[in-house]
């Protein structure tokens, strides 16, 4: 009898360890969630922010080119 106590309380402590690792990265994962597009966008992309943002510059800047040559023609 004294065993198949032993054995459930190692069985609670697992599932008690596996639960808070679970809880732990669920709140992690809500954590980054609740950021911006752009702060995760930077978590994905390792540069700077300062060079993402002269990118992000650049590329809006290129459309409106591009859309100002196409009504041209």
């Amino acid at each position: 009898m004294n065993e198949v106590n032993e054995a459930m309380d190692e069985t609670k402590e697992m599932s008690l360890e596996a639960l808070q690792e679970e809880n732990k990265r669920l709140q992690e994962e809500n954590e980054r969630l609740n950021r911006s597009i752009k702060e995760r966008m930077y978590d994905k992309i390792h540069v700077s922010v300062r060079t993402m943002d002269i990118f992000i510059g650049f590329m809006c800047v290129l459309f409106v080119v591009i859309v100002i040559l196409g009504m041209l023609k």
